[in-house]
């Protein structure tokens, strides 16, 4: 279950780290935090989501409060307090007498999660190109970087890094719609996307889809910038049925 690797953080008296995030856990609670500020649990939940994420934590495995907290390198509290949230969340269960496990992924999940996701991702995509047509150029940038990240993961066959760079490109089309409401509704389902992109294929035309999805936006076309996000959604999802369960 272990890989064996620490973060090398050390707890302090009021129970936050005095280290910096361990690198591929995924981007810190807050970009303005000092490391210092961020509580130990916070940081646990993020180590054990991305370990979910990227599958060293895979579906049904049990997961040893004790054995994480090693890994991890902090006391078991922080731990315990992460653990409990995530199964609050539903990324976890608990198992009787024994701890947690990683909650398998059930076709209903998926298609509840996408149900959701498609008018809010749309809409990001529509907001997005309003913005770019009013000047956005920092927003078009963050995104085009996006686009090339993912075909350098992709060249280099890199999985892990081309869906982080996918998800990059997905969450900074929510930023730049500008609607701060959206955006925590969409955070929300942040972690459920990123585990259902990496568990399921990536197939190149994936890469395709997202550069329409930008020419629309950078050129200001909100209608096409929905339809084409419309269509990378629905093809999104049957590509998640198809390597998750076999179907579409």
């Amino acid at each position: 279950m272990a890989d064996g690797r620490r973060t090398g953080s050390a707890a302090t008296d009021d129970g936050t780290a005095s280290a910096s995030p361990e690198p591929g856990t995924g981007s810190a609670p807050s970009a303005t935090a000092a490391p210092s500020s961020i509580p130990l649990s916070t940081r646990a939940r993020e180590a054990v989501l991305q370990r979910i994420v990227d599958r060293r934590y895979a579906q049904g495995s049990r997961l040893v409060e004790r054995e994480v907290a090693e890994e991890l390198g902090m006391s078991r509290v922080p731990v315990r307090e992460a653990l409990r949230a995530l199964v609050s969340e539903g990324l976890l269960e608990l198992l009787p007498h024994s701890g947690v496990r990683v909650r398998r992924l059930e076709r209903a999940d998926v298609e509840h999660l996408y149900e959701v996701w498609e008018p809010l991702t749309i809409q990001a995509a529509r907001l997005a190109a309003r913005a770019g047509a009013a000047g956005d150029t920092e927003g078009l940038a963050t995104l085009e970087a996006a686009l090339h990240q993912a075909e350098s993961a992709a060249a280099a066959d890199e999985a892990t890094r081309e869906v982080a760079a996918h998800t990059a490109f997905h969450e900074s089309m929510v930023a730049m719609s500008g609607n701060p409401l959206l955006a925590r509704t969409m955070e929300q389902l942040s972690w459920q996307l990123r585990l259902v992109f990496g568990l399921r294929e990536e197939p190149a035309h994936m890469r395709a889809q997202h550069a329409e999805m930008y020419r629309h936006i950078a050129a200001g076309d909100a209608e096409a910038a929905a339809a084409s996000t419309l269509l990378h959604v629905r093809d999104s999802r049957a590509v998640a049925l198809r390597s998750l369960f076999g179907e579409a």
